[in-house]
């Protein structure tokens, strides 16, 4: 997996995303990429899944993000944000 998330109902009305990375990704240039990618990721992912309420997504980035297809990651969105909206 690229990126490991835990997930928290709210009662606002949309979902609001936290994209974290440590140093263990590497330095500074390559946390920040990762964080793009898999946010990027989760935006592409929420506009077919704008009904799942209100939840608090926090993601912690994986190493395995930066080797990552996008289309990968954008998959692995969608399926927790599905899981979410259950």
């Amino acid at each position: 997996a690229a990126f490991a998330a835990r997930v928290l109902r709210t009662e606002l009305s949309g979902p609001r995303i936290a994209v974290t990375a440590t140093r263990s990704l590497g330095r500074a240039v390559q946390r920040n990429r990762a964080r793009r990618r898999v946010r990027e990721a989760f935006r592409v992912a929420l506009a077919d899944h704008r009904d799942i309420g209100g939840v608090d997504v926090v993601v912690s980035v994986r190493p395995a993000s930066s080797a990552s297809d996008f289309r990968v990651l954008v998959t692995e969105a969608a399926t927790l944000l599905r899981e979410a909206a259950q």
